[in-house]
């Protein structure tokens, strides 16, 4: 694999270049994970996680929050529970 540098611009913005976003299948307006590792930086395609326990199992948004089944299942039962049967 080619090493390749760039520069940050004066915002410490980064543009990836082409080859390599189109290899690793990034396009326009996708949403990435960003994360920090002991060797740098990590970006991959972003992958729904549960904002309450962080799986990353059977994840849906919920009015624009990622949940999965689990969660949404212990919520309803929450609710039935503050409110009464919905």
């Amino acid at each position: 694999m080619e090493t390749k540098h760039k520069k940050l611009t004066s915002k410490a913005g980064l543009t990836i270049p082409k080859d390599i976003r189109l290899a690793a299948g990034f396009a326009g307006g996708m949403a990435v994970d960003i994360e920090k590792t002991a060797d740098g930086i990590m970006i991959r395609k972003h992958r729904p996680t549960c904002c309450y326990c962080g799986s990353v199992d059977n994840v849906r948004s919920i009015k624009g929050r990622d949940t999965c089944r689990n969660c949404a299942e212990e919520i309803i039962e929450e609710v039935k529970t503050a409110y009464g049967s919905v």
